[in-house]
């Protein structure tokens, strides 16, 4: 019995000396970009405010991963993270849109880290198309959207077209939304909220319960760095073409919604069909009946 119990005891100890030296040298994880026809490839060369499609696959293999970092090098040297997402899975694959900007060149880094700090990071360059120029845009003046309490206004706006949609009438057309607005009180202030179907935390359905059966959720990212890098209304008054636009919305910044919208605020975002636009807020009442006028730019 003792020896039985002896030899137990020391390939107990055997095994935890292998696992030690195992964790002493753990092996990092693996990231590798996808490649076809629809991923943006080494080297390519996009006009100003086209579409860059990359498709991440990465695993784990001593330990989960934990986080992804998407960072842009630019020619000066200077770092902007594009993207930094937390998570704990065995591996994973995702695709991410993000688009051109004016800088030349760029080298795109995509990095990994597991839970034994371990890491891996794959990066491609891309250039800037030197013939890019500035496009056209559409211009709408003073549209008005209720909140989720007003009879008498639509909620639901198609950003390229300018039109209102009721609730209604929204049901019918889902795949035509690109914006909502509802109101609400936050941190003890009225905020005059701007969202959209798609919504993600499903918050919206709060208010229009009829978007959990629609077939298509459209999800807008509206820019909250108004506060830090604001748009002055008069500069985009002078807008007549996309550059501002492009120059203006920070995919860094993008969140599923803008609260606390005040007439003045120039507001940035970017529809699930990669149009940049602005909305220039005119007036916004405090009252769930209430509703919410502004004037918006975007790229045709």
């Amino acid at each position: 019995m003792k020896k039985t119990q002896f030899k137990l005891i020391i390939l107990i100890l055997l095994l935890a000396i292998v696992s030690c030296k195992k964790d002493e040298n753990p092996s990092p994880p693996v990231i590798t970009l996808k490649n076809g026809p629809a991923y943006t490839a080494d080297k390519s060369v996009i006009a100003v405010g086209g579409r860059l499609y990359f498709g991440i696959s990465a695993s784990g293999e001593d330990a989960n991963i934990t986080n992804l970092v998407i960072k842009k090098i630019m020619p000066d040297g200077s770092v902007k993270v594009m993207l930094d997402s937390g998570l704990n899975a065995t591996g994973f694959s995702v695709n991410e849109t993000f688009f051109q900007s004016v800088e030349p060149e760029a080298r795109w880094t995509f990095q990994v880290m597991d839970r034994n700090r371990q890491f891996a990071t794959t990066a491609i360059t891309i250039f800037k198309d030197p013939n890019s120029t500035w496009g056209g845009i559409f211009e709408y003046n003073n549209i008005t959207l209720g909140y989720q309490n007003n009879a008498a206004f639509g909620p639901f706006c198609n950003a390229l077209t300018g039109r209102v949609f009721t609730k209604d009438t929204a049901t019918m057309y889902p795949d035509s939304i690109d914006i909502a607005t509802y109101f609400y009180v936050d941190d003890e202030l009225p905020s005059p909220t701007f969202s959209s179907p798609g919504e993600q935390g499903g918050g919206i359905t709060e208010y229009y319960p009829e978007i959990a059966n629609w077939t298509t959720k459209r999800y807008t990212k509206w820019d909250v760095s108004v506060d830090t890098d604001p748009v002055p209304p008069a500069v985009f008054d002078a807008c007549h073409n996309d550059s501002l636009l492009i120059l203006s919305y920070d995919d860094v910044w993008g969140k599923r919604k803008f609260k606390w919208a005040s007439p003045g605020d120039v507001i940035p975002f970017i529809t699930a069909a990669g149009k940049k636009g602005l909305i220039k807020v005119v007036s916004a009442d405090h009252d769930p009946a209430g509703k919410i006028t502004f004037s918006m730019k975007i790229q045709q």
